[in-house]
């Protein structure tokens, strides 16, 4: 991270942050929000069925967005700590580690996506032309997608850095080429929805060329592009799963996302073709009116994550506090779903069932708006500070535990009723959230208050060093426990004692007050288990070695004063 933007994240006046890094994001997400706009818009021009088709492979397109985002927030989000701590060499190794990650989900999930391709297709849908439409569409975006893995970790490289110009303009140029090819392969070529794949994947394919490059084509305004050579496999392993530790409530509210959508669409089903039609529009128009949300929770994780890191927590509460005054403030969406729905309807489908399924679904799923500022802002931000249990709490309870269980209940009433479901969902899960959020902050406080009267004791020791040593095996989890709890630490390999197993050392300071919380941690996450090992023992005669029981894990803590503490 350069100087100019460790001096703005440092930076007293957090609306001076937002309105720098953010409108750049936010410009880059409109331009990206066309790619679905104008493909159903064109789509729907051609053909009724293939618009179907659309909202039917809607989850699958999301399941790429989801590990592949989810997999660059972990790299933004670790890059961003390392950042906080000075350490630039990790950074540059965390990056390279998720651009290899990136070219083995795509792999991955290019082989799996074309197997059940035309299983989930039938799945969805009774109609042959619908699911001829899927097979087609959904084949070449999965297969070509492997700009999508790509663009989303270089594109959080440069964000972890406080670059928020360079994706801009990489997610920019390959919206253009997919505005500009659609209306050529659907309309003048009339390869229908097979015509708007062929047309994303070279979008996405321009994308990921233009970061590639980014450091030889632009190289007087940008130092650096997105790609950091992997380290070597051996090194790999920790950065991996450190990613990932970041990444998964990410990856799994994507997932979810996905989860859902796919269900709504089970139960819309049940009612006609139409109702799906409408959902899958809701959603794309929905991705529109959600841009400047969409923009703050991406560029508040870097911010959060480095402040957090530096132990700011006032400063943390002051950038969840405007994120949300502004998010609420650009929500127009609200007028826009109540006011004029068949408008925005009409620039997809003429079709008069649509239209009336739709009006009905749009102005109740509007009041949805202002709650799910609360319901997207607050997951991002326990992600960010790394207390992983929240977020994916918030996630499950938006997505899976109300809404699904919530829609699935109004549908035995009416199709008209369903819709009900989305504020409800909100309402619920932003109440949560804010509770989760008052929490932390109190704990914020407490620690703050134990740091002062430390500070005002003469003659004691304010601070302590404790010296946990712990098995291997328990390593991760602890740490990431500790971590979450607000503890930092540095932590090394070590061997010896029982069986002169692998051990990990970690080396924690904190405040006396906050010792016997510590331990606590430590004793919750490190099991003692009993484990087989072969006997060393010779017998009379020769045998082989025979099993013998031993309990292992748990921890050895040493608790010890510190004379001089002092930042740096």
């Amino acid at each position: 991270m350069s100087t100019a933007r460790t001096e703005l994240f440092d930076s007293e006046n957090i609306w001076k942050i937002l309105l720098q890094i953010a409108p750049p994001v936010m410009l880059a997400q409109l331009i990206q929000s066309m790619y679905n706009i104008v493909d159903s818009y064109f789509v729907g021009r051609y053909s009724g069925e293939g618009l179907t088709a659309l909202s039917v492979i809607y989850p699958i397109q999301l399941i790429v967005t989801a590990v592949a985002v989810g997999t660059g927030v972990g790299v933004n989000t670790l890059m961003s700590r390392f950042y906080g701590f000075g350490r630039s060499k990790k950074a540059d190794k965390a990056a390279g580690t998720g651009t290899a990650l990136a070219a083995l989900s795509w792999l991955i999930f290019a082989v799996i996506s074309t197997l059940i391709m035309r299983p989930f297709a039938m799945m969805s849908s009774e109609s042959p032309v619908v699911v001829e439409y899927t097979i087609v569409y959904g084949n070449i975006v999965c297969i070509g997608s492997l700009g999508v893995f790509l663009e989303s970790t270089w594109s959080k490289v440069h964000q972890a850095g406080g670059n928020m110009r360079l994706p801009m303009i990489a997610q920019i140029s390959g919206a253009a080429a997919n505005i500009v090819l659609d209306p050529i392969f659907i309309l003048v070529l009339g390869m229908g929805a097979g015509g708007a794949a062929l047309a994303t994947v070279i979008g996405n394919g321009a994308v990921t060329v233009y970061l590639l490059l980014a450091g030889q084509f632009l190289a007087a305004a940008i130092t650096s592009s997105g790609f950091r050579k992997p380290p070597r496999m051996k090194e790999m392993a920790p950065y991996v799963r450190r990613i990932y530790q970041l990444g998964y409530p990410s990856i799994l509210m994507q997932m979810l996302y996905t989860v859902y959508i796919m269900a709504l669409n089970m139960i819309l089903a049940g009612f006609s073709d139409e109702a799906v039609t409408v959902l899958g529009l809701y959603y794309k128009v929905q991705s529109f009116f959600f841009i400047p949300l969409a923009g703050l929770q991406t560029c508040i994780v870097p911010l959060l994550s480095y402040t957090y890191a530096k132990n700011f927590y006032q400063r943390c509460r002051r950038i969840i506090q405007n994120c949300i005054v502004l998010a609420m403030s650009l929500m127009v969406g609200v007028a826009c779903f109540e006011l004029i729905p068949e408008p925005l309807l009409r620039i997809f489908s003429s079709d008069a069932e649509v239209l009336r399924i739709g009006v009905h679904a749009f102005r109740i799923i509007g009041l949805s708006f202002f709650p799910a500022v609360l319901s997207l802002i607050f997951p991002v931000f326990f992600q960010a500070i790394g207390a992983a249990l929240p977020s994916v709490t918030l996630s499950l309870t938006r997505q899976l535990f109300c809404l699904i269980p919530l829609f699935w209940m109004f549908s035995k009433i009416g199709l008209g009723y369903t819709w009900i479901a989305f504020p409800a969902a909100e309402i619920i899960t932003g109440g949560l959230g804010l509770f989760f959020y008052l929490k932390r902050v109190h704990m914020w406080e407490k620690y703050q208050v134990d740091e002062k009267n430390q500070k005002d004791k003469k003659g004691e020791s304010a601070m302590k060093m404790i010296t946990a040593i712990v098995s291997r095996k328990d390593a991760g989890e602890v740490c990431a426990a500790l971590t979450s709890a607000g503890y930092y630490f540095p932590r090394m390999a070590s061997t010896g004692g029982f069986l002169t197993a692998g051990n990990t050392t970690l080396l924690i300071g904190t405040e006396d007050s906050r010792v016997s919380d510590a331990i606590e941690v430590i004793r919750q996450h490190c099991s003692r288990r009993v484990e087989k090992i072969s006997s060393p023992v010779q017998l009379a005669t020769p045998s082989k070695a025979y099993p013998t029981e031993v309990t292992v894990g748990g921890a050895i803590v040493f608790v010890s004063d510190i004379s001089h503490y002092e930042k740096l």
